[in-house]
């Protein structure tokens, strides 16, 4: 294994990069659900019926979350820079062809090649951090980044809608265009990452079956919102279950494996993902419940409901710098849990939600609920990219947006059903408001019974360790968890 080292950058350069990185993270964010706005203009212009439309999102959200990880190990293996760059062209270049798709079927195949550069900008540019930005700075560097993510989520249905009105359709995937363009040509200037890896073999086996597996998954739980417990989705639950089994199989035998398990022995690291798929799934999954009571319950109006729940994302932005300065004074561990814990007391205000509520209630509830967000995700995305070793930070940050697209996979589907479950009706569209009220209260307190499941695996999982030896205990204390 060759030993990497943190090319030394001048103030530009790191300017440069966080720069970069930062617009790259900020329009793959944008375009995971800028699209749903223009759904409606769509189907008119192509003549698309629903089961159709859906596609469109869903091809996007299912290569991504099928390539992420193992995209992020050809990064590692192959160079992060190189890799990072043919990212930005292919999802501009697929941004082009989408804006120029003349059928349905051509826009949704369009769109899985978007997914395509999607997963690799996602999955390299923590990594591409960890391995151009000092230590002392990554925290900071994290923030930044992270900050993109809501920033991104908040921008997309509001940029959406004023690019149609004012240019159609087609422009929310052209508006891509010049932005990539233009980080392309500043990626080319990046400091060049050395490989850290000596192995230059590919587990081709272990990606494909990975990939089937998270295929399975993400179909089983979309399926299950429309069609339940049915064949298909019972059938496909099934070949999750047999597909993990043998990648876990797989990669115990084989000698270049996608992933190597022994990272899973991490209880930091691996305590750090599984709490961030239950936080996404939470967060997601408010996404999907909150605009029925804000319209269907409160009465308010499409756009004054999206207003409304713009705070959520515009909190996490916020907070999200903070959150880093605070992290760097009292350490990662407490602002773990401070953060899993605000969103733990976050759901519970959440279930407070009532029909005398008001509009600028329901808004602070929100902004602090979503906004504590931030105290949970820059620590922690810091510490798992400083605990990976310098060959395994692009599949450690695959891994990390792996964990979050399972969550928001998850909450879609799980959050969602135990709403429907609570409003004691057929159809959630006829549901009466006291019913949606009730729905809305049951399923927040639920959501805080998973924050404390996530709190408990915190405390116990990310506390510092008095008793590890000398050498683990100085990592411990530089990664201040």
């Amino acid at each position: 294994m060759i030993k990497a080292t943190t090319p030394n950058l001048e103030k530009s350069s790191y300017g440069l990069v966080i720069f970069v990185l930062s617009l790259t993270t900020l329009m793959s964010s944008i375009d995971t659900n800028i699209v749903n706005i223009g759904l409606p203009t769509i189907a008119k212009a192509l003549n698309a019926g629903f089961a159709n439309l859906q596609w469109i999102a869903l091809s996007y959200l299912l290569v991504v979350t099928s390539l992420i990880v193992g995209i992020g190990r050809i990064g590692d293996l192959f160079g992060k820079k190189t890799i990072f760059a043919c990212g930005i062209v292919i999802f501009t270049v697929a941004s082009l062809l989408c804006g120029g798709a003349t059928s349905i079927y051509a826009l949704i195949a369009f769109r899985g090649l978007q997914g395509v550069g999607g997963s690799i900008l996602m999955a390299l540019s923590f990594a591409i951090v960890g391995d151009l930005v000092p230590k002392e700075k990554i925290i900071g560097s994290m923030a930044v980044l992270t900050s993109m993510l809501p920033i991104g989520f908040a921008l997309g249905p509001s940029l959406g809608g004023f690019l149609i009105s004012l240019c159609g359709w087609r422009s929310i995937f052209l508006v891509n265009i010049p932005i990539g363009i233009l980080a392309f040509i500043y990626v080319i200037k990046f400091p060049p990452i050395p490989i850290s890896e000596k192995n230059l073999k590919f587990d081709v086996l272990g990606m494909l079956v990975l990939t089937f597996t998270l295929v399975c998954y993400v179909l089983s739980v979309t399926l299950a919102e429309d069609q339940g417990f049915s064949q298909n989705v019972i059938l496909l639950a099934l070949l999750t279950v047999v597909g993990i089994a043998a990648f876990l199989l797989l990669e115990s035998k084989i000698s270049y494996p996608l992933i190597n398990l022994k990272m899973f022995r991490n209880t930091v690291f691996s305590a750090s993902l599984v709490i961030s798929v239950l936080i996404y799934t939470v967060l997601t999954g408010a996404v999907v419940i909150l605009p029925f009571y804000l319209q269907q319950a409160k009465g308010f109006s499409v756009p004054m409901s999206g207003l409304l729940m713009m705070s959520g994302p515009v909190g996490c932005a916020l907070l999200t710098p903070f959150s880093g300065r605070v992290a760097k004074r009292f350490g990662n561990f407490r602002i773990i849990i401070l953060g899993i814990l605000a969103l733990g007391v976050g759901a519970l205000l959440m279930s407070t939600m009532s029909l005398s509520s008001n509009a600028l209630t329901f808004a602070i509830v929100l902004f602090l609920f979503n906004g504590s967000l931030a105290f949970f995700q820059t620590p922690n995305n810091a510490a798992i990219i400083s605990l990976a070793k310098p060959e395994q930070r692009g599949l450690a940050s695959g891994l990390l947006n792996l964990s979050r697209t399972i969550g928001q996979t998850t909450g879609a589907a799980v959050i969602g059903a135990i709403f429907y479950s609570f409003t004691r009706s057929k159809s959630i569209n006829n549901s009466n408001p006291a019913n949606i009220a009730l729905g809305i209260h049951n399923t927040f307190l639920i959501a805080a019974l998973i924050m404390t499941c996530g709190l408990i695996i915190g405390w116990i999982a990310l506390r510092p360790q008095k008793e590890a030896d000398d050498d683990q205990c100085d990592r411990l204390v530089k990664c201040n968890i």
